[in-house]
């Protein structure tokens, strides 16, 4: 920014954990459609630099409502779009992309910025500074996403999202400045043209990865995602019993409830369960049959029609009829 510089090699700051001073933050499914779209195009394109972009929004009182955001340019040894050694900010593009967003949301203002990370690092704290400068934000925060995370093998099946909110504090010690981060609760909080959005944004990335956008495929998609979860759940329990029986710390309560769910399960007789399981998949199986059936014999008309027409004209060619 300006004659302020980002150092992303320095050490993470100090934060302090605290309840962001009872902020009641709302995180909408845009922000962090945007933030994610922003993270993948960096690394599909092998670049290394963290992203960096602001967040508009909400406030009354207290709650902080996150609408929307967008990227913010650099430059300098960056490349341009993202913050590298020594990359400032482009001041100009920032403004102007703040003042059409807020002349199309009058009643939304600026809020902080996002970027990637497990916690905020000397770069934020510049970014701060200089926000506070150039902005009415006294005090704005940060929404981070943990790359690191989101990249990891069990990502999607984790119900936690990647992302965190911090709140910054200034302490004056001795003359000194310092600047303390803490941790805000937040919520995901979606109004109802949100959800339209977002459920047609999950359909269009079934479509992308399936080649089809059958319902049927999408039910039995998270059929399994709930059934590997359910796998997962299951391998943990199996491993904390298998820890007690070698004397790890017992949990009364846990084992308790493990016991309920062991004799709920003898109680379902499993010869019963197995007649019932038969007899559904026997029906679905039958159901496809049917479905193959009906459309082998539909290829089997079409091309019985085209041999036909075929045939026709041939014996039309041969026969010439006078005329008069």
């Amino acid at each position: 920014f300006g004659s302020s510089h980002f150092d992303l090699s320095r050490p993470t700051l100090v934060r302090a954990m605290g309840d962001g001073a009872g902020l009641d933050v709302h995180l909408h499914p845009l922000v962090l459609i945007n933030i994610s779209d922003h993270v993948v195009r960096f690394q599909c394109a092998q670049r290394q630099q963290r992203v960096f972009g602001a967040i508009i929004g909400a406030q009354e009182g207290r709650r902080i409502d996150v609408h929307n955001s967008f990227e913010l340019i650099f430059e300098g040894e960056g490349d341009g779009e993202g913050a590298g050694d020594g990359a400032t900010l482009d001041l100009e593009f920032f403004q102007q992309r703040l003042a059409q967003y807020l002349e199309v949301f009058p009643r939304y203002e600026f809020l902080g910025w996002y970027s990637t990370g497990m916690e905020p690092q000397e770069a934020d704290k510049a970014l701060r500074r200089k926000i506070q400068e150039v902005t009415s934000n006294e005090n704005p925060f940060c929404v981070l996403l943990d790359d690191k995370r989101m990249n990891a093998s069990k990502a999607s099946q984790s119900e936690e999202l990647p992302v965190k909110v911090w709140d910054s504090m200034m302490h004056v010690s001795g003359g000194d400045i310092s600047i303390q981060w803490s941790e805000v609760p937040y919520v995901i909080d979606t109004l109802e043209a949100e959800r339209i959005a977002v459920h047609h944004v999950a359909k269009s990335a079934t479509v992308a990865t399936s080649g089809h956008s059958s319902d049927f495929t999408q039910h039995a998609g998270s059929l399994g995602n709930s059934v590997v979860m359910l796998s997962n759940r299951v391998q943990e329990l199996l491993e904390y019993t298998k820890g007690v029986k070698a004397g790890a710390p017992k949990n009364r309560e846990v084992l308790r409830q493990l016991l309920s769910i062991c004799q709920a399960l003898q109680a379902q007789h499993p010869d019963a369960l197995r007649r019932e399981f038969c007899g559904e998949y026997n029906d679905a199986a039958l159901l496809v049959l049917l479905a193959s059936l009906s459309k082998a014999c539909a290829n089997t008309s079409d091309l019985v029609d085209k041999f036909q027409l075929a045939r026709d004209k041939k014996l039309r060619a041969r026969h010439h009829y006078p005329f008069g």
